[in-house]
């Protein structure tokens, strides 16, 4: 009970630091979750009624405060409540209150009748800002029991935050200032500069993102709680459906979870299939963000899914060379992946698509000479978590002698102190979701 009430306060500490405001609508959110999920244990005839309230209410605070500017203009001046400085953190919270009650409502779990116990899980600060996103009925229990810490946690913590931040400052921070040049230089520069922006922001976005994920899952470990891997080395993947079951795992479990099963999964035959893969896809661009161009860039990941499905590149992919499969294949999944990324990158529609015309204007042939040092250590990076996929985590080295990991240790500790960037830190993009 202590160690969840201290928690709390921790956790609404660290989210008042951003924006206080952002607390309070946090704190009505958790509270009609609470009580609505006390509502549904014991109102058993009424509780589809329950759950339905309450969907209603978490996404209509959530339509609100990141949509409903986006669509009829500036008029969220009426709600002061919802004038946030950034809506940081909402996106989570409301799929992990979303899930609580969904699978109170399936029978999954028993309801949380200490108030402290699921505030403690639905603000918990490393995965409040950008994830891993929790599902319920796998992570909520944890948070009931009491935690402890050894030596071997410590140092596996250690080590994966110390990958994180390998990741997130120094190789994205590389990477940030060449994309940021030649997108925002677009129109001037010759087409092999655009179609190096899309691979390095590739790179850029993957260690952003994983950087934080591992940071996260590292903090979370030091303070006794279990949370989900957000990464499996995507950029190894053979083909367009493996890309997603390696990439931002926590968001694909919650959107299979609630969205894909529910619509009936590979449902009865291809057509179904391929209209649910499209649907998640979408709702997933849709969650990314009030801006046409996050639903475009879903939409067109669907599109790619399907594609793949039709022409028979899945899984299930039989008699490919070995070439193929350790090489090329994944190279084309990664540069598939990347092209839909303009729209993910761009400030608007007309940018966009001004971009992918100029990515095939054979007009000027000139070779970058930006970005080439952040595009060698991103190789290399990746190189490296796809030779050690099969560890617990790429960093992993528990199993070499105690004077190798404290060498190991010493000299990653001196490369992050020596690229550490001096001024003007990129900032993290997931922030923005």
């Amino acid at each position: 009970m202590l160690q969840n009430l201290f928690l709390l306060i921790g956790n609404l500490y660290f989210y008042a630091q951003i924006d206080p405001k952002l607390c309070v609508l946090w704190l009505l959110i958790a509270l009609v979750t609470w009580l609505l999920g006390v509502a549904i244990a014991k109102n058993s005839q009424h509780k589809g009624f329950f759950l339905l309230i309450g969907l209603l209410f978490i996404f209509s605070q959530l339509f609100i405060a990141k949509y409903y500017n986006w669509l009829f203009g500036d008029l969220t001046r009426n709600f002061s409540i919802y004038q946030f400085i950034s809506t940081v953190g909402l996106s989570y919270y409301t799929l992990a209150a979303s899930s609580y009650l969904i699978d109170l409502y399936r029978g999954k779990l028993q309801a949380e009748g200490n108030p402290i116990t699921l505030g403690a899980y639905l603000s918990f600060f490393p995965q409040l800002l950008s994830g891993p996103i929790p599902i319920a009925y796998k992570d909520l229990a944890q948070y009931s029991k009491n935690r402890t810490l050894n030596w071997i946690q410590i140092e596996e913590a250690s080590q994966r935050i110390l990958w994180g931040i390998v990741k997130k400052v120094i190789i994205s921070g590389m990477l940030a200032k060449p994309v940021d040049y030649i997108f925002y230089n677009h129109t001037e520069l010759g087409l092999i500069y655009l179609w190096l922006a899309i691979i390095l922001y590739s790179f850029q976005v993957y260690m952003d993102f994983s950087g934080y994920s591992d940071m996260a899952w590292g903090i979370a470990k030091l303070l006794g709680i279990n949370i989900n891997p957000n990464f499996k080395s995507p950029f190894i993947s053979q083909t367009i459906d493996e890309f997603w079951r390696r990439w931002h795992l926590s968001l694909s479990a919650w959107l299979k979870e609630y969205i894909y099963l529910p619509l009936g999964g590979r449902g009865k035959n291809k057509a179904h299939y391929m209209l649910n893969i499209f649907l998640v896809f979408f709702v997933s661009g849709l969650w990314h963000g009030a801006n046409a161009n996050y639903i475009l860039w879903g939409s067109f990941n669907g599109i790619l899914f399907v594609i793949a499905i039709l022409v028979g590149w899945t899984r299930s992919t039989k008699n490919t060379s070995n070439l193929f499969k350790s090489i090329l294949s994944p190279l084309v999944v990664f540069i598939l992946i990347a092209f839909t990324r303009v729209f993910f990158r761009s400030p608007d529609f007309g940018t966009a698509i001004l971009f992918y015309q100029e990515m095939f204007r054979f007009n000027d042939l000139s070779l970058p000479d930006v970005g080439l040092q952040g595009l060698f250590y991103s190789i290399l990076l990746v190189i490296i978590e796809g030779i050690r996929q099969h560890y617990t985590h790429p960093a992993d080295i528990s199993n070499y002698k105690l004077p190798i990991r404290l060498a190991v240790y010493i000299a990653v500790i001196c490369l992050i102190y020596l690229g550490w960037p001096t001024q003007n830190p990129t900032e993290y993009i997931y922030f923005k979701f």
